[in-house]
């Protein structure tokens, strides 16, 4: 390794001190240090100018091609016998809700030590499924959403009726069983 390390160091040595270039350029850069400040402001404005002109331009274009090639389809009419489906399956739920409702005065079960997740999860649902109604009404033709609303509507029912099995504390008074 001696002979390597002695041989790097004498190329090292015998590299030149500085390095000229082929061709002389001070000339050039002589000449825009001499140039007035003024005369190379209104370049690289001008330059900037030009380019969102040119940016413009192109948005334009890409705006006027959008609509000349990909023209806004009309809206399809909503459907109104999916509409009707949706208010008549929206009310059928309220009426088993109601009926779930009425069953649970007669078992106190918001007593329970247990019901408030089950009270959170309830009004969580039912939130979701509001939300999600508006938006089947605006696209009534979403399978996936209407998948998801009756997800939503048949798991409130589950915590309905999970919430009537819960055991009821014993303190409170006029629970009637």
């Amino acid at each position: 390794m001696n002979g390597k390390d002695s041989k790097l160091d004498d190329l090292i040595a015998n590299l030149p001190k500085e390095l000229t270039p082929e061709n002389d350029l001070w000339d050039k850069i002589e000449k825009r240090l001499d140039a007035p400040i003024s005369l190379m402001t209104k370049r690289s404005s001008h330059n900037l100018w030009r380019n969102a002109a040119i940016a413009c331009l192109l948005l334009i274009t890409a705006f006027i091609g959008q609509k000349f090639f990909n023209p806004l389809l009309p809206l399809p009419e909503v459907d109104s016998a999916l509409i009707n489906t949706l208010a008549e399956i929206k009310a059928q739920h309220e009426i088993q809700i109601a009926q779930l409702q009425q069953t649970s005065k007669l078992v106190n079960w918001q007593s329970s030590p247990y019901s408030s997740p089950v009270e959170t999860g309830i009004d969580q649902l039912r939130e979701a499924a509001k939300q999600i109604y508006e938006s089947l009404k605006r696209n009534p033709t979403d399978k996936q959403l209407w998948q998801l609303w009756l997800w939503a509507q048949h798991r409130e029912i589950e915590l309905l009726r999970q919430g009537q099995k819960l055991p009821v504390s014993q303190n409170s008074q006029g629970a009637t069983i």
